[in-house]
């Protein structure tokens, strides 16, 4: 841990750019591939743009409408609930990003719908301003849910329990709110 706070110091004192913000010695293999290919093609492989994309996934309940799935992220990542979120990749558009955050989270490859809510929202987060869209992905009620190592819990929830129990953050309790609205709209 010790290691970690040295290269985070470094990495905040010292970096200019994407490529001159690497320090050797990557905290896991995933960093290290992240690096390699940066180093390799100079144009950033997979690296992070300053977007964002929230996933809302839905499905319809005969007894209440809609249940919307709501993730427990690990203690490493805050331990709090939330839907789907990633940052978009250099090269990709948001809906791919939200495709691709989708099945790294859940295993979801097939779904109904996926759709742009219309509703985004800017926040401050990591030293830099973020952009963050919201989708809504809507699944059958047969479709299986597989965890990453980034949660460690999921809940099926109505509207209200999510907005009472579960969302802390305004931009997450907006974005439900606002495809709560479109699926009262949708469904008269």
């Amino acid at each position: 841990i010790k290691m970690l706070k040295i290269k985070k110091n470094l990495r905040e004192k010292y970096s200019q750019d994407l490529l001159h913000t690497l320090m050797h010695c990557p905290d896991t293999h995933k960093d290290f591939v992240r690096e390699y290919q940066l180093l390799k093609n100079k144009n950033g492989g997979h690296m992070k743009t300053s977007n964002q994309v929230e996933v809302i996934i839905f499905k319809k309940d005969q007894e209440t409408g809609f249940k919307y799935l709501m993730l427990k992220r690990n203690p490493q990542k805050g331990c709090f609930w939330q839907p789907i979120t990633g940052n978009v990749e250099i090269g990709e558009t948001f809906e791919q990003a939200a495709t691709r955050e989708l099945k790294e989270e859940t295993g979801i490859t097939g779904f109904i719908r996926i759709f742009d809510t219309g509703y985004s929202f800017d926040f401050f987060d990591n030293n830099r301003d973020q952009h963050e869209k919201v989708f809504a992905v809507e699944i059958s009620d047969d479709t299986r849910v597989f965890l990453s190592a980034e949660h460690t819990e999921l809940q099926w929830a109505t509207k209200d329990e999510c907005l009472a129990k579960y969302l802390k953050y305004p931009g997450n309790i907006a974005g439900l709110r606002t495809l709560s609205q479109i699926l009262e709209v949708e469904n008269g």
